[in-house]
Formats: structure tokens, C-alpha cells, sequence
């Protein structure tokens, strides 16, 4: 599954990352999308929307996790993003396509 992060329109609803361990069965699960959607979905309505829904081996989220030596997670990755936050709203799209591109690349690899 490859993740685009491209803003088509502002999101007013809270985007959580869920990451659900179930110890019995050796299996996590990560959800990523709007409050509401998520808390369906954890309910068992599988047309919830979100934006990623994936189970897999317990731990494999901790040991996929990359090492960031340079500091380009915070560089590349988060600072624009809140950096738009703070911003006029002409340097958002420019900021969030630097994130954008950054974590399209990066984040793939970790949530598969």
C-alpha cells in the first residue's frame, strides 16, 4: 500500500494514528484516519473510511521503525508540517509538499 500525503482540502476532524496490541494473539493493528471513522471501524463496520487500516506480527511496528541520525524526520518531515500551521496560507502548500514528499517515501516502508 503506498500512502500519498497531498492536501486536496483542509481536514477539520482530528487525524489520530491508532496502533491496537493484542498480546493473546501476537498480532497489532494500525489505524489512521478521522476520530469518528476510526471509532467505527473499531466497532467492526468495515465501510468506515480511513486511511489505513493494517494487522500484522506483534512488534513489527518498533523494529521497522528507521534510525534518523541526520535529523531529517524533524527537518524534512515535521517542521514543515507545523510550520504551515503557523504560516500565511501561501507557504502552506509549498511547506506541506516538502512533508508531503518526505513522508510518502519514509513512512511506506514502516506501516506495510
Amino acid at each position: 500500500m503506498d500512502f500519498e500525503f497531498v492536501r486536496h482540502e483542509p481536514l477539520y476532524d482530528r487525524i489520530l494514528l491508532v496502533l491496537t496490541l493484542d498480546r493473546q494473539k501476537m498480532k497489532e493493528r494500525i489505524l489512521i484516519g478521522e476520530e469518528l471513522q476510526i471509532r467505527f471501524r473499531l466497532q467492526g463496520y468495515a465501510d468506515a473510511e480511513v486511511l489505513c487500516d493494517v494487522t500484522r506480527p506483534l512488534g513489527t511496528m518498533l523494529s521497522a521503525f528507521e534510525h534518523d541520525p541526520d535529523g531529517e524526520w524533524n527537518r524534512l518531515g515535521l517542521i514543515p508540517l507545523r510550520e504551515s500551521l503557523h504560516s500565511n496560507r501561501w507557504k502552506q502548500p509549498e511547506l506541506e509538499q516538502v512533508s508531503g514528499d518526505f513522508l510518502a517515501k519514509n513512512i511506506s516502508p514502516v506501516i506495510r
